[in-house]
């Protein structure tokens, strides 16, 4: 009898010991998802970009890269792109941006203007320092808003890519990467550092815009701490300009005059 129980004892045992074993056993990883590359290389080697948007009729822009490394718009002395904006992350995202499917192998041309690829959404010719280019096109959004079908042009094969990725593109061209105007001001200087009491003194200042965008720039003059006057300054990109202020005392004395954090000192007789 008890030789039996112990039997059944170690019957049990063995069976919950497989049962825990197919339980608890680590699950088979999922193969991982087949990625895609519509196009790729190294961004470094991209030289020339041309985009546009044919359907919106919004002006092609071309850019190029000059011996800087910097990219530049494509027109005479065209200005440079704005960094915060462009960085590293255009020439990244134009070298090759990972599909998220391959929709049709070998498409026909009925298959290809189905995708809407006869009047792309987007279009980008690549040039690379070795002259090879890649010419871009982005056809119609899914059906679920979420991709758009990309192809390079003259080959059968389309694939979907993020519609993040679309919006960068479209974003560079509807609202092109101008530096924004971007003030600096030199020292103020006077019209003489001595004056007799009641002789005004101008104080000059060069303001200039370092952007490519127009802007404008307030001034805010103090004399020893005290507001006097302001002026309100418009430049064009990569232009300068002097702006002169007048002040005059009748109290002996030294005054110092601060244009934005910028000081010089005259003294009154």
């Amino acid at each position: 009898m008890k030789l039996k129980a112990i039997l059944i004892l170690v019957a049990i045992l063995a069976i919950a010991g497989t049962t825990y074993y197919f339980v608890s056993r680590p699950k088979p990883a999922a193969p991982p998802a087949p990625h895609y590359y519509v196009w790729n290389f190294d961004m470094q080697d991209l030289k020339h970009i041309t985009m546009s948007l044919p359907k919106s009729g919004q002006t092609p822009l071309s850019f190029v890269k000059h011996d800087d490394g910097e990219f530049y718009f494509d027109v005479p002395n065209g200005p440079m792109v704005d960094n915060q904006r462009w960085g590293g992350g255009i020439p990244l995202l134009l070298s090759g941006p990972g599909a998220n499917r391959l929709i049709l192998e070998n498409a026909t041309d009925a298959q290809v203007a189905d995708y809407g690829f006869d009047t792309p959404n987007f279009t980008a010719t690549l040039v690379l320092d070795d002259n090879k280019t890649y010419e871009v096109q982005v056809g119609d959004l899914n059906p679920e808003g979420t991709n758009y079908y990309t192809r390079l042009a003259n080959t059968g094969d389309i694939f979907t890519v993020d519609k993040s990725w679309y919006d960068v593109m479209a974003g560079i061209i509807t609202t092109p990467p101008y530096i924004p105007a971007t003030f600096s001001i030199d020292r103020p200087t006077v019209s003489a550092a001595e004056v007799a009491a009641g002789t005004p003194v101008d104080i000059s200042i060069n303001v200039t815009n370092t952007g490519t965008l127009s802007g404008s720039y307030d001034l805010i003059m103090k004399v020893n701490g005290n507001i006097q006057d302001t002026k309100t300054v418009t430049l064009d990109g990569n232009k300068s300009q002097p702006v002169i202020f007048t002040d005059t005392e009748t109290v002996a004395g030294k005054y110092i005059v601060s244009i934005n954090t910028r000081n010089v000192t005259f003294t009154v007789k």
